[in-house]
């Protein structure tokens, strides 16, 4: 098969889950232009997404988007800067109904990445005079100053997540200024290392595993060259879709929208407060959709595989990939446990799930979601600094009831080893790892201090007792099962994960 019939089936698949994706959006509006479910911006990107599928089959779809549109209070939480971007963007829109629409609406402006980006090419499409140039020109300069840390774009000042990095860098490939896809190829390379052949392109920080993060990815990856990657990313997408019956919010938990989607319920995991299943179902079709309009691009070599610098590290072998993020300021943007995708393709499994979430908004996490040390469930450990020691190794420091841990993990070609010291620390109820494993894996205790995966040919074992409980506490992915160890002497453990041959046995 020719290179260029390889990207016509990727642009014609991307095509086909754009248009269910609108048929399913049309489908769920109401007869009041608005969603079953509160949305901040899905409208606008429905409008878009309706207008350039078949804006005769839609056109009373759209004709009632944009009267919900012009009707909708102009508070607060009126999201200006993405509801001018998709109108922007939308073929055959009068300008008149744009004004109309964004008449009263203030730009939000918060401090992070992706609303900066889409305040500037907003005001990048609308003005064109040297002195807008002048300020766009400064604004890219805030821009990269505060958030660009090559090769990486920070979702807010010094705290990573692939999910808004995938974000950003789509929408400066998208952009008609040199300079910004510039930027974005820079940015790129990053994408291809996270989605490897699994094309689990966003595992790391903030919104792990939800849907428009991996079409922002699949797009521009699609667009600048690495095919491979992007039907990893691709067959990811439509797995969840066959599975959920839609595009569901979270691709690493799929299943039926439940009535009462949200935070509070266990059938929704990384969901936070402000996430809204339309606004991310549009913008993920919008994306396909672009994907779909994609030239034949010049083909790529794959991405490299083990990369680190300042803020992610990565390894992976031929039994899995790790990924970490060294960097942030809250515990739950930096990783007390490397995410690991075990195996490769579309048969890799995730083992160890994404525990990082914003536990600073409502959402299933907790304390207990935190992969380090506690004292029985009152008392956890809090990150001080996750260091990168040598090429393979990571040191995390932890505190516990006053107590400087640490916690050394080292990839190895068949083997993760992790070991956990927190000295002088005598309470009775110390559990060391407190590691995480997706709750849908089935594991079997064999031993004290043995756990196997016969599914995946993983097994787990420690130099201390090991306690597996099911269903404890929740990842990115769902239900987990967390295995610690309580030390009966010493305060210092070692766990070891092992994949095939006489290591996994």
């Amino acid at each position: 098969m020719s290179l260029s019939v390889t990207h016509d089936a990727l642009r014609l698949r991307c095509l086909n889950l754009a248009k269910r994706i609108a048929d399913d959006l049309a489908t769920r509006q109401l007869t009041t232009g608005h969603f079953e479910q509160p949305d901040f911006y899905a409208k606008a990107f429905a409008v878009n997404l309706w207008t350039q599928t078949d804006p005769v089959k839609f056109g009373p779809n759209i004709d009632r988007a944009l009267d919900a549109l012009r009707s909708e209070p102009r508070d607060k939480t009126w999201h200006r800067e993405f509801i001018e971007y998709a109108l922007l963007d939308t073929p055959g829109l009068s300008s008149d109904t744009i004004t109309d629409i964004l008449r009263g609406a203030k730009p939000q402006r918060p401090d992070v990445a992706n609303w900066q980006i889409l305040g500037l090419i907003n005001r990048q499409k609308r003005k064109a005079g040297l002195t807008a140039k002048l300020l766009n020109h400064a604004h890219f300069g805030f821009i990269l100053l505060r958030y660009w840390r090559a090769p990486v774009f920070m979702d807010r000042p010094d705290c990573f997540s692939a999910q808004y990095h995938a974000f950003c860098t789509a929408l400066l490939s998208d952009s008609p200024n040199k300079r910004h896809q510039r930027i974005a190829n820079r940015a790129t390379e990053m994408l291809g290392q996270l989605a490897g052949t699994h094309g689990f392109v966003n595992l790391l920080g903030r919104g792990a595993g939800q849907s428009f993060g991996a079409t922002c990815g699949l797009y521009v990856l699609l667009k600048t060259g690495y095919p491979n990657e992007a039907d990893a990313i691709l067959h990811r997408l439509e797995d969840a879709f066959f599975r959920a019956g839609h595009l569901p919010l979270n691709l690493l938990a799929p299943a039926p929208l439940p009535e009462n989607p949200g935070p509070e319920n266990p059938q929704t995991p990384c969901w936070y407060s402000y996430n809204r299943h339309d606004d991310y179902l549009a913008f993920a079709g919008y994306w396909l959709l672009k994907a779909s309009q994609l030239p034949a691009p010049k083909i790529r070599s794959h991405a490299s595989e083990n990369t680190s610098n300042k803020i992610v590290t990565q390894f992976s072998s031929s039994y899995y990939q790790a990924q970490m993020t060294l960097r942030g300021r809250q515990n739950f943007d930096v990783s007390g446990a490397p995410v690991i995708v075990s195996g490769h393709g579309k048969s890799a499994r995730i083992f160890l799930p994404p525990t990082g979430g914003e536990q600073d908004a409502p959402s299933l996490y907790d304390q207990a979601s935190n992969p380090l040390p506690a004292i029985g469930e009152t008392e956890f450990a809090r990150f001080l600094q996750t260091r990168q020691i040598s090429d393979n190794k990571i040191d995390v420091s932890f505190e516990l009831a006053g107590i400087v841990g640490h916690r050394i993990i080292e990839f190895q070609n068949a083997r993760v080893i992790i070991s956990d010291q927190i000295p002088d620390c005598a309470a009775n109820e110390l559990e060391l790892f407190r590691i995480l494993i997706d709750g849908n894996i089935g594991l079997t205790q064999i031993a004290e201090d043995t756990i196997i995966c016969p599914e995946l040919g993983i097994k787990l074992t420690a130099n201390a007792s090991l306690h597996m409980i099911p269903q404890a506490t929740f990842s990115a992915a769902g239900q987990a099962t967390r295995i610690s160890a309580k030390t009966g002497q010493g305060n210092c453990a070692t766990l070891t994960i092992s994949w095939g041959g006489s290591d996994a046995w």
